[in-house]
């Protein structure tokens, strides 16, 4: 055999180990084209192809690291989102409302009046009936407008039906509580602005009013007719609270219109330590009674405010007392210049 066909030989043959369960592993050359060798170089293939399908612990690990991780920097996101959604909502809800308080206006050539009492005791001549009772028609609700009894106090057993209604456009998509208060007063989120000091009456809504536009001689673009409230929460319909004599959440605040549930003010305690304002945090001053008698949101910095032109503008937390206060009432003669 020449020395060429000797290295082509040695090429197609290959040292193997061949061995069973139980007897020593035997060397043996064999050819490279031999059967067994191709089978077994397909069976090995196909081996490390089915090995290779499967995850390792750690691969599995750091896959589930990265998703861990996408997941923490995407939810914040997802929320910051979501609460964007339910602001805007929650705005929108408050533009209905001005187009119902304007609407309810060319009617009747009056705003509603805030609540119809004079004081907190529900009686035929004092039916503590709610201007959001009277906007009912303007925001979709003419059927329940309809049904309600309003020659009968609201807290009447004839009217208990209808005053436990949820009504979408007094509820902020921010609050968690949507429920009826005590499962008898349909939710509410929103207040008249019933102006500075209780017996002022220099708001746009508070008890027994009867403002008409041209009433409003700061201008309808820098008055506030309407706001958020978060707390002490009492139901759209429900125009006082039992013994309530100091506000609330939704009250009318301070003095003898502390019955008035559907309307704050910007100053209502008679208590020293409270002070006015947005979103007053929780203090010792009486349970915190500047934090349940003011505006107030749930909403990150501040709460969404209807003027009295229909407008909503968000009002900071941290906004001049004085201005807020201006925007409170319809005649102070503050300049439009120094409010939102």
């Amino acid at each position: 055999m020449s020395q060429r066909a000797a290295s082509q030989s040695e090429k197609r043959t290959i040292r193997v180990f061949i061995a069973s369960p139980g007897i020593p592993a035997v060397e043996r050359w064999v050819r490279t084209d031999s059967p067994m060798i191709v089978a077994n170089s397909f069976h090995l293939s196909r081996k490390c192809i089915m090995k290779r399908r499967a995850f390792t612990l750690i691969e599995l690990l750091v896959v589930i690291a990265v998703i861990s991780v996408l997941i923490a920097l995407l939810l914040p996101a997802v929320q910051q989102a979501r609460e964007a959604a339910r602001r805007t909502q929650c705005k929108n809800n408050l533009k209905q409302i001005g187009l119902a308080l304007h609407n309810y206006e060319a009617t009747s050539r009056v705003f509603p009046f805030g609540v119809l009492a004079v004081n907190g005791t529900a009686s035929v001549l004092n039916t503590l009936h709610t201007w959001h009772s009277q906007i009912l028609p303007y925001v979709d609700q003419q059927s329940l407008y309809g049904s309600y009894k309003f020659d009968l106090p609201f807290s009447d057993v004839a009217n208990q039906t209808f005053v436990r209604q949820t009504i979408p456009a007094f509820l902020c998509p921010s609050h968690p509580s949507r429920d009826p208060v005590s499962n008898l007063w349909g939710q509410n989120h929103y207040a008249g602005n019933a102006g500075s000091v209780s017996g002022a009456n220099d708001g746009i809504l508070y008890p027994l009013s009867s403002v008409q536009i041209r009433d409003i001689g700061d201008g309808t673009s820098v008055t506030l007719a309407a706001g958020e409230i978060a707390y002490d929460l009492g139901g759209w319909a429900r125009g006082s609270f039992p013994g309530s004599g100091g506000g609330g959440g939704g009250g009318g605040g301070g003095g003898g219109q502390g019955y008035a549930r559907g309307v704050v003010r910007w100053w209502q305690a008679a208590q020293a330590c409270a002070r006015p304002g947005l979103n007053p945090p929780v203090t010792t001053c009486s349970s915190s009674v500047e934090r349940t008698q003011q505006f107030s949101s749930l909403h990150g910095g501040g709460i969404h405010g209807l003027m009295c032109d229909g407008r909503v503008v968000f009002l900071s937390e941290n906004m001049d007392q004085n201005v807020q206060r201006a925007m409170g009432t319809r005649n102070g003669g503050e300049s439009p210049g120094d409010l939102p």
